[in-house]
């Protein structure tokens, strides 16, 4: 069966409405439903250009039930993915009308879980379309069968080799890609802290590392000022594992930060975090910032000329944007 990507707004903003309703929804202003056309031909003349009438009726006709849906969520960074269980309907008075219902399987997995060819399929530009790599769907189901922490499947499968970057759609998501990937690699564990400790140091925090990242809930502790006396006081909390970080590590630093008088947290993970995570931080916004392997690139990036030679030495970069090739 066919894999299709359907994307939930230019710039992700209607993700929480395709994933609280259990559909896939697409807009174009189209006036009315795809199905009242009686040919793509007809359509083109009704729709904002031919590419956006072949998306549509792509969507509502060639689209079929049982076939995957990836969304790739431009507001987390993590990626859901369901089955379309229902024929197009037209809802005109839904924020994105265009509608296939949809039986969603998983609705955060971290982008590093998928193969490098499959993500540069994913940041294709069009709302609509297609994948075509190789096993897509069996690679897909694999990634959404470990994520749910079901059995792995036994077999591996063969996966494309890409090697032309000018087949990635979105190429700032494939660099950030590559410089996660590149992190994941050499920053395990206790380095992935050192790595959080140097970026806070070149942003002008005093920290100290703590220890107690095993049963004390928090990694490192850092502050503004002289001797880091000042606020923001930051209890810091770094999660290198590769599922999503739950709301019982951002419960656990919350209550550990009045412990030691800091009035923020900071929650850092290569691998995101759930929507519960996401939810519970809107009501906390201005106790604890979240940093997802996003929000790290970026702080790496905005600081990489102070960081100690040994960490650019691991993450070597070409004009602080596209990571080099090198045969570490």
């Amino acid at each position: 069966m066919a894999v299709w990507v359907i994307r939930a707004g230019a710039h992700g903003e209607g993700e929480d409405f395709a994933l609280n309703n259990n559909v896939a929804g697409i807009d174009f202003n189209l006036p009315k439903g795809v199905t009242e056309f009686p040919s793509r031909d007809v359509l083109r003349q009704y729709a904002e250009g031919p590419q956006a009438a072949g998306q549509l009726w792509r969507f509502a006709h060639e689209v079929q039930v049982g076939e995957t849906v990836v969304l790739p969520r431009k507001r987390y960074k993590v990626v859901a993915v369901g089955r379309i269980t229902g024929p197009y309907r037209y809802e005109p008075d839904w924020p994105f009308p265009h509608i296939r219902p949809v039986e969603w399987d998983a609705v955060d997995i971290p982008r590093i879980s998928f193969d490098q060819d499959l993500l540069y399929s994913f940041g294709g530009k069009l709302t609509v379309f297609q994948v075509n790599r190789t096993n897509a769907q069996e690679r897909i189901d694999q990634v959404v069968s470990l994520h749910r922490g079901e059995k792995p499947f036994d077999t591996p499968v063969p996966i494309d080799i890409v090697d032309d970057e000018s087949s990635a759609g979105d190429l700032s998501e494939v660099i950030e890609d590559r410089i996660v990937e590149r992190i994941r690699q050499k920053f395990t564990g206790h380095r992935l802290e050192y790595l959080v400790e140097e970026i806070l140091k070149a942003q002008g925090y005093t920290t100290l590392p703590t220890g107690q990242g095993a049963d004390g809930g928090f990694d490192i502790v850092a502050g503004k000022g002289e001797m880091g006396f000042a606020e923001p006081r930051l209890c810091v909390q770094v999660k290198s594992g590769v599922s999503a970080v739950d709301l019982p590590d951002y419960n656990r630093l919350q209550g550990n930060m009045g412990g030691i008088g800091a009035h923020h947290g900071l929650l850092v993970s290569l691998s995101d975090f759930t929507r519960p995570v996401h939810n519970e931080n809107r009501r906390s916004f201005f106790q604890i910032r979240l940093w997802g392997p996003g929000e790290l690139v970026r702080n790496l990036l905005n600081t990489y000329d102070q960081l100690p030679s040994d960490i650019r030495a691991d993450i070597p970069l070409a004009d602080r944007k596209v990571l080099m090739e090198t045969d570490a």
